[in-house]
């Protein structure tokens, strides 16, 4: 059976978030035809279960250990079926209106490669889902804005690099509600075209963790393609658990691995190429 669109969420002891997740997409789809494809990444804490709970109406495919996230998605898309895929984060909350938002606007916009929503927390306040490829000096201003931010002595260094560190962000264009092109979309929610991926191919699974959104979204815009965000919808995205690391931790070492590599991949050609300042 063909659908017309695949949702692709993969899980990593996401105990907490499964159940509320999975309801509201199988809520928000119900009108269309869809499926929903799971895999998870070797949980340990229940989530397997909860997830076998929902028997046929999700597609649950288990991994023996947690393989990396574009690993685990690019078992999701292959087995997809749909028009359209949209990867989707487990710790989110969705709604038919941005749902029916972003299969709409792909539909009316041919040159659009992939589109996202706004996302912000559970309280409303809006996140920075939208942002300017990760330029090394990106990365080394959030690193700062983190240790500063946490030692009473450099506050006074901490305002001023958090004011610099805003330039990667699109802030004012999240606060309105017209469509707006950005230089990637963080991988928490991405649908997108089969048509693209067929033209695009899958994520670079050798990043483990992070960028791996950001060089997917680079491809697309190499290919010709538009990456755009549709801010007048949104989800509820919580924003957890891996996102919460610490600075050192095995899951920031492997994030700055990916950089590294992403930054070696494209030979910094991408700043050139997209003419973004820094």
């Amino acid at each position: 059976m063909d659908y017309r669109l695949s949702v692709i969420i993969i899980t990593w002891n996401s105990r907490r978030d499964v159940a509320p997740c999975l309801d509201s997409v199988l809520v928000s789809t119900g009108h269309m035809s869809a499926e929903i494809i799971v895999v998870d990444n070797g949980s340990t804490d229940g989530t397997r279960g909860i997830l076998q709970s929902y028997g046929a109406q999700i597609r649950f495919i288990p991994l023996d250990k947690n393989k990396g996230v574009a690993f685990a998605r690019n078992i999701g898309l292959k087995a997809a079926k749909g028009e359209l895929f949209w990867i989707l984060d487990v710790d989110t909350v969705v709604n038919k209106n941005a749902i029916d938002g972003m299969v709409t606007f792909l539909a009316d916009n041919p040159g659009c490669g992939l589109c996202a929503c706004r996302l912000q927390s559970g309280n409303g306040e809006v996140q920075d889902s939208c942002r300017r490829l990760p330029y090394p000096a990106h990365k080394i201003r959030n690193i700062l804005s983190e240790i500063t931010g946490r030692t009473a002595l450099l506050k006074c260094f901490h305002e001023k690099i958090k004011k610099r560190n805003e330039r990667q962000f699109y802030r004012r264009e999240l606060s309105g509600s017209e469509p707006f092109e950005a230089e990637y979309v963080i991988g928490a929610c991405q649908m997108f075209r089969r048509s693209v991926l067929d033209d695009v191919d899958y994520l670079d699974d050798k990043i483990f963790y992070g960028p791996e959104d950001a060089d997917f979204c680079l491809r697309i815009y190499r290919k010709g393609y538009k990456i755009i965000c549709l801010p007048r919808y949104h989800i509820i995205h919580h924003y957890n658990r891996m996102s919460g690391k610490k600075i050192l931790s095995r899951m920031s070492y492997l994030h700055l691995k990916g950089l590294i590599y992403f930054y070696f991949k494209h030979k910094y050609s991408y700043r050139k190429n997209n003419g973004q300042k820094t």
